[in-house]
């Protein structure tokens, strides 16, 4: 069985819009996307060069979670990974993540603890 090997971490850049802390402190404006695969990576001759820092405004009519992504920040995303191959998503919440792999023809695993947001996404998959 292959190991989980890490692979980097990618910027996203919420916007200035993004929530403000008091005056004195840092913007939350960023958070960090880590990646990684089951064994050796393969070349993604599909598709790229990809961006090493993407930026996607949180937009409220696409968040279905306290800690929702951008479908669009998803799908640019998954564009690194072929066809064939299964995206994780240890965390998936509302199912954004399966969304934008659904609509790229990913398969995917998603694992939810919450069966109000399990059940979200299965109704956004739908």
């Amino acid at each position: 069985m292959a190991d989980l090997i890490w692979r980097g971490i990618i910027a996203w850049d919420k916007g200035l819009g993004s929530r403000a802390p008091h005056k004195g402190y840092f913007r939350h404006q960023c958070e960090y996307i880590i990646w990684g695969t089951k064994g050796q990576c393969k070349k993604a001759i599909h598709s790229g060069p990809y961006p090493g820092c993407l930026k996607f405004p949180v937009l409220q009519k696409d968040k279905f979670h306290l800690t929702g992504k951008p479908t669009a920040l998803r799908e640019e995303l998954i564009k690194i990974v072929p066809e064939e191959n299964i995206i994780l998503d240890p965390f998936i919440g509302s199912g954004t993540t399966a969304v934008a792999a659904k609509k790229h023809n990913r398969n995917f695993i998603g694992i939810e603890k919450s069966e109000i947001y399990y059940k979200i996404a299965m109704e956004r998959l739908k």
